[in-house]
């Protein structure tokens, strides 16, 4: 490192570092955010997830009561009623979100292990009742599906998403 950067940071603050520290965070993140723009500008081809999981989800809407059945990306139920599984609907933004987070956290290799070994499988599991909650208020019509899928979900997912890295960087090692 050249001498004038080092004798830079060694002048600096406590206030001064945790500027520093927020700022490099942020950097981490606008630079993982590209990546994740060049994905989906290149969107690649997931239609065979979105069929497994169109299938995931019949099955567990089935075993909840409901008469629903996958055919490809598609959920079907009673005659004219209908729901597609898209790329968005995979939950993957928001687990490339969270990821983001912990990677741009100062941590070690464990701790940042830890977090994706229980945060990417419970935002999977919030994605997949996000998804069931969707289709269930909508087709019983508790509640539109714009409603419901729009603003309630949309919004509780990127909450899910906060609070587990939170959680992650109070219980580990993590700072922020």
């Amino acid at each position: 490192m050249k001498d004038w950067l080092r004798s830079y940071l060694e002048d600096l603050d406590e206030r001064q570092e945790r500027m520093l520290e927020a700022n490099i965070f942020l950097l981490k993140l606008l630079g993982l955010g590209a990546v994740l723009h060049l994905v989906i500008y290149v969107s690649p081809d997931t239609a065979g997830i979105q069929s497994a999981f169109a299938s995931l989800i019949a099955s567990i809407m089935n075993g909840l009561g409901f008469g629903f059945e996958a055919s490809g990306t598609l959920i079907l139920g009673a005659p004219g009623t209908g729901y597609e599984i898209t790329q968005d609907c995979l939950g993957w933004k928001s687990t490339a979100a969270f990821i983001g987070l912990v990677l741009a956290t100062p941590a070690g290799n464990r701790e940042r292990f830890k977090a994706f070994a229980l945060g990417v499988p419970g935002i999977a599991l919030a994605n997949i009742l996000r998804v069931i909650t969707t289709i269930s208020l909508s087709w019983t019509g508790i509640l539109s599906f714009e409603v419901v899928h729009g603003f309630l979900w949309r919004w509780s997912l990127t909450a899910v998403v906060l609070l587990a890295w939170v959680l992650w960087t109070r219980i580990s090692k993590a700072s922020l």
